[in-house]
């Protein structure tokens, strides 16, 4: 049941922001009752940090690790990559992290160790395919930039293709 108040306070936190984590209204919305909450957590800041800690290991460990098993090479892997983040919804609490971190000093700062942890994990991808490292560490940086980013943008609309010809740009060796 505690994965069901982290699902919940994920989702919470996704549409409403940190103050739309609310105990009694998560209550509500998954059916149980607010003693069951505190059989699982102490208080909110123990929900709020549980949140942080899946954010953090399932949206990225995790993430990296099933993209590093991608047979393919770094194109399959980096499209593997974009096609979770921007049509599966494994960035989908990215921005709210992110606004969360804005009002938080201890969440702006798991949420920099997360970014630190995802371009590196980006930059062995690239080294991995042959990169000298500060050629892997800027397209590294410029994929990740990209994958934040590209759910920002609402116009142009993504077209077709747009994915495999930035991934197809960022792998090319320069000539």
């Amino acid at each position: 049941m505690q994965a069901q108040w982290v699902a919940a306070g994920l989702e919470a936190l996704r549409k409403g922001g940190v103050a739309g984590v609310r105990v009694e209204r998560l209550a509500g919305d998954i059916g149980l009752t607010k003693g069951s909450f505190y059989w699982h957590f102490r208080d909110r800041g123990e929900l709020l940090a549980a949140l942080l800690e899946y954010w953090a290991t399932e949206m990225t460990e995790a993430e990296f690790e099933r993209v590093q098993a991608v047979r393919g090479g770094l194109a399959a892997r980096l499209r593997t990559l974009a096609d979770d983040v921007l049509e599966k919804g494994m960035g989908r609490y990215d921005p709210a992290v992110r606004a969360w971190a804005r009002t938080d000093r201890k969440v702006a700062a798991a949420v920099a160790q997360v970014d630190r942890r995802r371009v590196k994990a980006l930059t062995a991808l690239f080294e991995e395919d042959g990169f000298a490292a500060q050629e892997a560490g800027a397209r590294a940086r410029l994929f990740y930039t990209f994958l934040l980013g590209e759910p920002q943008v609402r116009a142009p609309a993504r077209e077709p293709g747009d994915v495999k010809r930035m991934i197809d740009v960022l792998t090319q060796v320069a000539r």
